[in-house]
């Protein structure tokens, strides 16, 4: 019986371990935001090129943590969109200019996290290929290595 128990155990356990390797690509939902200074941004004005979508907010400590990766990311010449989630935009632009932001920022919207699968924590950071397909996802603190070799390959 013990021994029944332990194989059974094993082949949960290599189940979920092979689920966790196949990351499925899904097309990422279209959105139409403004910028911080009242212009439309679309998905399809990142047509063709890779890019991260970060949803995040400027009360997140952890979004605040990260701001000096993605403005690295930006200064290598990779393409970052944030969405914030905040509600007053001339809010968000003063964080962003006290903390030298150089990366896209887009007022969100209560459809957007829904669209996006109903993003309920931040940071959440979508990594979205050249064709447009979500290929990657990641919720809180940034994995850089995830996102260098994501970069790389693109």
């Amino acid at each position: 019986m013990k021994k029944r128990l332990s194989v059974l155990a094993m082949a949960i356990l290599f189940l979920l371990a092979c689920g966790g390797q196949k990351q499925e690509r899904t097309q990422a939902p279209y959105f139409s935001l403004q910028n911080l200074e009242g212009q439309k941004v679309t998905k399809e004005d990142f047509k063709g090129k890779p890019f991260i979508l970060v949803f995040w907010a400027t009360w997140c400590p952890t979004c605040r943590k990260e701001i000096p990766i993605l403005n690295r990311l930006v200064q290598e010449g990779h393409t970052v969109v944030a969405v914030a989630l905040d509600k007053d935009r001339d809010k968000v632009a003063q964080f962003v200019k006290e903390h030298g932001i150089k990366y896209t920022v887009l007022m969100g919207n209560y459809q957007v996290t829904i669209d996006y699968g109903n993003v309920r924590f931040l940071p959440t950071i979508f990594l979205i290929d050249s064709q447009g397909y979500i290929v990657g996802k990641m919720v809180g603190e940034i994995n850089e290595k995830k996102v260098e070799e994501f970069f790389k390959g693109s």
